[in-house]
């Protein structure tokens, strides 16, 4: 069974979790492989293959430099990599995380029907 209560949603996220997130810039994830990788890592630190359970994506900082800022991974279905230039409009779900996800002080924006879950570099999780 998936994640059912913020204090599940808040756990400490693992060092696969986060190595598999920072490959996104790697272009290491481009081929089918790469992102049946990806979604398993996924569904493995959130215990649920279920999507209802799952974030609707998540929002970071891009290191593939200038113009690029932060990018996404879209979990809603498309499964969609996309990295965002300065500027350039972000999905409305997404826009909201943009300015967190450049934050120094988060690895990463989670980005939840109802909430915003943002993830520090040690793994710890908190609720916005």
């Amino acid at each position: 069974m998936g994640f059912v209560s913020d204090k599940d949603l808040l756990k400490k996220r693992s060092g696969k979790y986060f190595d598999v997130i920072a490959g996104l810039d790697a272009k290491s994830l481009t081929n089918t492989q790469g992102m049946e990788k990806l979604m398993s890592a996924i569904q493995e630190e959130f215990g649920t293959a279920e999507s209802a359970s799952l974030p609707l994506g998540i929002v970071s900082k891009c290191f593939l430099g200038h113009p690029y800022e932060v990018h996404t991974l879209d979990l809603s279905g498309s499964q969609i990599i996309k990295h965002y230039k300065i500027n350039e409009p972000m999905e409305a779900d997404f826009e909201k995380a943009r300015t967190l996800a450049k934050h120094n002080a988060y690895s990463m924006v989670e980005i939840y029907k109802d909430k915003i879950i943002l993830i520090r570099e040690d793994g710890t999780a908190t609720k916005l």
